[in-house]
């Protein structure tokens, strides 16, 4: 009875026997029926191995939410671990202080802007009436400065003609005495003052006129295109110092910008929110993305859109479908490795960030096939397997890569394929193009 040989296959390949067994094999001829053969134990090779990549999980969205405004926290209306969607208020700041920036720039836009409408519908009937006996009043008024000015004139002149008389007589006489020529100079200077002041009053009283005139031109013609735009534009100041105030009191009010967990909270009621500082970290995980790194020689193999597998050793009974969406064209700084990230559906929840993943892309792995060490002939520096070839050993040269103490990793090529049977523990008897028989 023939003794038969079990050969230990690793589980993960497909690598199978394929010899004489009892039951399947020819042995009405015991002797041989071809003497020239000889027997070899052969294996059959399983389908090429595909480590994939290894990558860690992250979340799709990742996001640090800030407020745009410092203030005091009125209320936090989520915890570590709370789902929340899309404008879900999850922090309130007190706005008292708000609110009254908000009523003062409203204050302010209604009264520029009741101003402009005000100017715009020009002078009413009433205010045109009210500056036309303004005009006649001041023209009135100029009337009697005119006269009194023109009373004014005739006085100087006659206290005028009285000093220089008497002037005259005290020099060439003693018929006026010191007294009348003082008094008489006197009255020559109230005369002259008084002439000044009726001269001055009436050109106010010509300027006053001029003033009301214009006022009432201007009232009659409305306002310029100066004037408008000048208006216009602090309505327009003021409107833009209510939308900030409106901003700010919106902002005090914040709201989850996506559909996600709240994972951080680092901010508590009666604290201080500084602008730009993180108070909330919210993730969303209903789609994850597996960052990856590789090869400079793989990496013409990536393409973003291309459908991969996904594995995670802690859900070992499960393959997750992917599709890669980033390639990144520059490699990492400190290796000749480049970013990759791919994109897996999460809608169970089964993936958490920071798990290890495994992803599988076709034609990104190392095609490698598995064979036993048993099986590899050293020659010259070379290495070889011996393939079945017909009836007929072939030896053909390979390069390995250690996997562990009874097993290689080989290179495929166009005369070792996943699906052909070598020889294992050939011996020194074989040779290239030996005839041999299975056993």
């Amino acid at each position: 009875m023939k003794k038969i040989h079990k050969w230990l296959i690793p589980t993960v390949l497909t690598t199978v026997f394929v010899g004489i067994l009892p039951g399947c094999s020819d042995t009405s001829d015991a002797s041989g029926a071809n003497p020239a053969s000889v027997p070899v134990k052969v294996i059959k090779l399983g389908q090429f191995t595909d480590p994939g990549l290894s990558g860690k999980i992250i979340p799709d969205q990742d996001i640090k939410i800030v407020s745009k405004v410092s203030g005091k926290v009125a209320g936090v209306n989520v915890q570590e671990g709370d789902k929340v969607k899309k404008g879900d208020v999850l922090v309130q700041l007190e706005t008292d202080d708000l609110l009254q920036q908000v009523r003062q720039a409203q204050s302010g836009v209604a009264a520029a802007e009741a101003k402009l409408a005000d100017t715009q519908a020009g002078a009413r009937t009433q205010e045109i009436q009210g500056l036309e006996s303004a005009v006649k009043m001041a023209q009135g008024a100029y009337e009697q400065a005119t006269a009194a000015l023109q009373q004014a004139s005739a006085a100087l002149d006659l206290s005028t003609k009285t000093y220089n008389r008497l002037r005259n007589m005290f020099d060439s006489s003693s018929s006026v005495t010191q007294e009348e020529l003082d008094k008489g100079t006197l009255d020559y200077e109230k005369a002259k003052a008084g002439y000044e002041q009726a001269q001055a009053a009436q050109k106010s009283a010509a300027a006053q006129v001029e003033a009301a005139k214009a006022k009432l031109e201007q009232a009659r013609i409305g306002p310029t295109d100066n004037t408008l735009k000048a208006l216009q534009a602090e309505v327009d100041r003021l409107h833009a110092g209510l939308e900030l105030a409106n901003s700010s009191l919106n902002n005090a009010t914040i709201t989850a910008p996506i559909d996600g967990v709240v994972v951080k909270k680092s901010i508590s009621p009666g604290e201080m929110a500084q602008a730009g500082v993180p108070i909330i970290s919210l993730v969303n995980m209903d789609q994850v993305q597996v960052e990856l790194s590789v090869a400079d020689n793989q990496i013409s193999k990536v393409n973003v859109g291309t459908p991969v597998q996904v594995k995670v050793q802690s859900i070992p009974d499960q393959l997750f479908q992917g599709t890669i969406s980033f390639v990144s064209p520059v490699s990492n700084p400190n290796s000749n490795t480049f970013p990759v990230k791919v994109k897996v559906d999460n809608k169970d929840g089964l993936l958490f960030a920071g798990m290890v993943a495994e992803v599988h892309i076709d034609g990104a792995g190392d095609n490698r096939i598995e064979v036993p060490k048993s099986a590899i002939v050293k020659k010259e520096n070379k290495e070889y397997l011996f393939i079945m070839d017909n009836d007929a050993a072939r030896l053909v040269e390979v390069k390995t890569e250690e996997k562990n103490q009874d097993w290689v990793y080989v290179q495929p090529n166009d005369k070792l394929k996943g699906d052909r049977q070598i020889v294992v523990n050939p011996g020194d008897k074989l040779a290239d193009g030996t005839k041999v028989k299975a056993q």
